[in-house]
């Protein structure tokens, strides 16, 4: 007996994105595929809000401030999906071994640093509590220890291409100098009309009392193995990409 092949759809949007519109047109499977096969979709259009926000700041008369080569930002503590995590995992094994190797110890020095500092169990505290001033504050501690990002290097982000969402979305146009020491006060994000990372959080939640569906990028490596097996169910491709819709459009 032949084995059905998958059905497709194609499935058509238009997004309001500021005072911008995007046409979305393209054809999914109906196979059921892990949510984190789909990120170069999710990625799209992080990057494309993003632009617009950039326009339209730009057309306020601010200046975008992020600069290749300016890494302040990448001392910070950077949240992750848990779809992302499984994603920079394959991507980590996929690098020549001594690359490996370094990224990997960078990954364990940080996360010996945090635990030195003591700041672990409060970080795993504050998230699990969605407490945000507290999370804002344990921030500012972490971005104080300076600890670069693992997969940062020569002042720039080696994986660029496949960077965190929450990277994507984090652009400043106050003065560069005061990325030195991110205070709230000084430090003027671009505001964006729409973001990505926070539907993709909640889709890869299984339950959105105890699973916040994202983890601080330091613990990749430690929370390895619970983070592979603690993904979202599969589902149809076009089932997922009509959720995420209907909650940006939301």
């Amino acid at each position: 007996m032949t084995a059905q092949e998958p059905q497709t759809e194609t499935l058509e949007t238009e997004i309001r994105i500021g005072n911008h519109s995007i046409r979305f047109s393209a054809q999914f499977s109906s196979e059921e595929v892990g949510l984190h096969e789909l990120l170069p979709l999710f990625q799209n259009i992080t990057d494309k809000v993003v632009d617009i926000a950039a326009a339209e700041a730009s057309e306020q008369g601010e200046r975008i401030s992020c600069r290749s080569g300016c890494s302040a930002c990448c001392s910070q503590l950077v949240p992750i999906s848990k779809a992302e995590a499984v994603s920079l995992l394959k991507l980590i094994e996929s690098l020549p071994g001594a690359r490996q190797s370094e990224i990997k110890s960078r990954f364990e020095y940080n996360m010996a640093v945090l635990e030195e500092a003591g700041l672990l169990d409060e970080l795993e505290q504050t998230a699990s509590d969605h407490d945000k001033e507290r999370l804002r504050s344990i921030g500012l501690k972490y971005f104080r220890l300076d600890l670069p990002c693992p997969f940062l290097r020569d002042q720039s982000c080696s994986i660029h291409p496949y960077r965190p969402l929450s990277c994507r979305e984090f652009l400043v146009v106050s003065d560069p100098g005061y990325c030195a020491d991110p205070d709230p006060e000084h430090v003027k994000n671009v505001a964006l009309p729409k973001t990505v990372s926070p539907i993709i959080y909640e889709m890869c939640s299984r339950d959105q009392s105890r699973d916040r569906g994202f983890i601080p990028l330091v613990r990749l490596l430690a929370d390895a193995e619970s983070l592979l097996a603690g993904q979202p169910d599969p589902a149809p491709a076009v089932a997922w990409v009509q959720r995420f819709f209907k909650r940006l459009c939301g």
